[in-house]
C-alpha cells in the first residue's frame, strides 16, 4: 500500500465506527462537478485560439494565419543571381534586383518561374568590385545594398561599400552624392563633398522631387533634390511630411501607414 493510502486508512481507523463507514462512503464516491454555463460564442473562440496559437519552448506564442503557401519562384544560385534588396517599378512587374554579394544590378521579367533569367543592368556577373562610372557594362559597385527608381527611369542605387549615391541613366552610371574621399563620416553640402556611413538606402519621393537617404549609421534623414526632369508630377494629397513619417518610422523598426483623402 502506498504511503498516501496508508495516511488516509490510518485516519479512517482512528475515528468511530459511524465515522469510518461515512468517510469510507464518501470517499467512493464519484466527484460532483458544479453547473457551468458555457456560452457558445466563448466556446468557439477558445477552440478556434487552441487550433492557431502554438506557444513555443522559448516564450513566444506565434498566431498563424490558414490559407497561405511559400513557394520558390526563383533560385538566385541557378541563375547566378542572389538579391539582397528586390524593387517592382515597370507597370509590368518588372524587378530590379540589388546583388550585394557579386556587386551588381540586374533585372528579371515576370511571370517568374524556374525559368526566369536575370538580365544584367550594370556591374558584372564575376564580382568586380571597384567605384568606376563609365557605360552599364563596364561600371563597378562595390557591394551596393540599396536601390530606387525615379519617373524617368533613371536608377540610384545606394552603394554602401562606396559610401555613394549612384546613378544608372541615359549618360551611363555617374555618382550623384558621396564617395570623393572614400572615407565614412557625416557631412551635408555640395554632393561631391557629402559623406555618409556604410549602412544607408535610398527612396524616391515623387511629391518633392528628390531622393531620401536613410542613413542608419548616422540616424538620420538625408535630402537629394532630383532635376526636375527626372520627375513627372502627378495630383497627390500626399504630403512631404507624411513621406518623412514612413521612412523615419523604418528607422526605428516600424510601419506607418498613409491613407490620401
Amino acid at each position: 500500500m502506498k504511503a498516501g493510502h496508508e495516511e488516509r486508512y490510518r485516519w479512517y481507523l482512528s475515528k468511530p465506527g459511524k465515522n469510518l463507514l461515512a468517510a469510507i462512503h464518501q470517499q467512493n464516491q464519484p466527484a460532483q462537478l458544479s453547473p457551468t454555463c458555457i456560452n457558445p460564442a466563448e466556446k468557439k473562440s477558445s477552440l478556434s485560439a487552441s487550433a492557431t496559437k502554438m506557444p513555443q519552448s522559448d516564450g513566444n506564442v506565434l498566431q498563424f494565419e490558414n490559407g497561405y503557401v511559400v513557394e520558390t519562384v526563383v533560385e538566385g544560385n541557378e541563375i547566378g543571381v542572389i538579391p539582397y534588396r528586390v524593387r517592382v517599378f515597370a507597370e509590368d512587374g518588372e524587378l530590379f534586383a540589388v546583388d550585394e554579394t557579386n556587386s551588381n544590378i540586374v533585372r528579371i521579367t515576370p511571370p517568374l518561374s524556374q525559368y526566369s533569367r536575370g538580365r544584367l543592368v550594370a556591374g558584372s556577373f564575376q564580382g568586380y568590385t571597384d567605384h568606376v562610372d563609365v557605360k552599364p557594362s563596364d561600371a563597378r559597385f562595390n557591394h551596393p545594398k540599396g536601390i530606387t527608381m525615379d519617373d524617368k527611369g533613371n536608377v540610384y542605387v545606394a552603394n554602401t561599400q562606396n559610401l555613394a549615391i549612384r546613378k544608372i541613366g541615359d549618360a551611363g552610371v555617374t555618382t550623384t552624392a558621396g564617395g570623393k574621399s572614400n572615407v565614412a563620416g557625416y557631412r551635408d553640402g555640395p554632393s561631391e563633398d557629402a559623406k555618409f556611413l556604410n549602412d544607408f538606402d535610398v527612396v524616391y519621393v515623387r511629391p518633392t522631387c528628390s531622393l531620401l537617404v536613410i542613413d542608419r549609421g548616422n540616424a538620420a534623414l538625408r535630402q537629394i533634390i532630383l532635376d526636375q526632369d527626372d520627375c513627372d508630377y502627378q495630383s497627390s494629397s500626399i504630403s512631404s511630411t507624411d513621406i518623412l513619417t514612413v521612412v523615419g518610422a523604418v528607422l526605428v523598426g516600424y510601419a506607418t501607414c498613409i491613407h490620401p483623402t
